[in-house]
């Protein structure tokens, strides 16, 4: 079932961000520190059922060379239901326009969720040419 949403690519508020991102269960920030990050996305795709932020993803990166798709996301009520692939369809055009032959796309993955980012061409790692994704918590 596809639910209506309207996509638009653009930045949300602070407050609507942490709300997004308290809905599915991921941390929460200040709204301050929420706002400068926002500042340094250059590119951002949202998903609203009337003025409610249902679902978004963003890219950071120096738009050229280096990309990294994160912050994907779609409300529990709002997920299956095409939002994801809808907010992904803008990023993947994102990227094929901004990005140069051999710049390197990367994200996150949360577990269990790998087959969907594969649809987009997205591989797994470690395999035989990449090594494990990293991360570091602060």
């Amino acid at each position: 079932m596809q639910l209506q949403c309207t996509i638009e690519e653009k930045i949300p508020t602070a407050q609507q961000w942490m709300s997004l991102r308290q809905s599915v269960g991921w941390a929460t920030f200040p709204i301050e520190a929420a706002r400068r990050s926002l500042e340094q996305t250059p590119f951002c795709v949202c998903a609203f059922a009337g003025d409610e932020l249902v679902g978004m993803g963003r890219v950071l990166g120096d738009g050229v060379i280096t990309f990294y798709v994160g912050n994907v996301m779609v409300k529990p009520e709002y997920q299956s239901a095409g939002v994801g692939g809808q907010i992904m369809e803008r990023i993947m055009a994102y990227l094929r326009r901004s990005a140069v032959p051999g710049a390197i796309a990367s994200l996150l993955s949360m577990q269990g969720v790998e087959d969907f980012y594969e649809r987009y061409g997205f591989e797994r790692r470690p395999d035989e040419r990449h090594g494990s994704g990293m991360s570091l918590r602060f």
